[in-house]
């Protein structure tokens, strides 16, 4: 098996596909249903695929820079590398929250919500963030540009 490392081009394609799918859950009210009778809560999948989306997005710009990416580098300091985003105090603020609510991944829960409904409504927040990045997108890295 060969390694190859993405292209900023892919990296975005690949960030698009995990936003278009948080985008489709949140449609669903952010549940999947098996039958009629089964159906399961996906709003923490989708906030680990928005997390997704931005990281890939982010490590793309870099790399169209052509700015070294370490490989495991947290979103905060990949927003950080990105400053000439210029992301509002409140857009800072939805990254930190996506990064708290992505730390059960290291077995450590933040009890941010007070119910569902506060999640669903960060989520369509944080996917409202993710659709102005690309309002920023290069012009080479976009779409109608390949």
């Amino acid at each position: 098996m060969e390694k190859h490392y993405l292209e900023a081009v892919s990296m975005l394609e690949i960030a698009a596909q995990h936003a278009y799918c948080a985008e489709h859950l949140l449609q669903q009210n952010a549940e999947v249903s098996f039958d009629d009778h089964l159906s399961v809560d996906a709003l923490l999948p989708v906030t680990s695929l928005i997390y997704l989306a931005f990281e890939l997005t982010l490590k793309a710009f870099l790399l169209h820079e052509h700015r070294p990416v370490r490989q495991h580098v947290k979103l905060i300091e990949l927003i950080e590398l990105n400053d000439h985003l210029g992301l509002s105090k409140h857009e800072m603020e939805l990254v930190t929250t996506l990064c708290r609510v992505q730390a059960f991944r290291k077995g450590v829960d933040y009890m941010i919500w007070e119910n569902r409904q506060q999640l669903q409504v960060f989520c369509e927040q944080a996917m409202g963030l993710y659709s102005r990045l690309h309002h920023v997108v290069p012009l080479e890295l976009q779409q109608e540009y390949q």
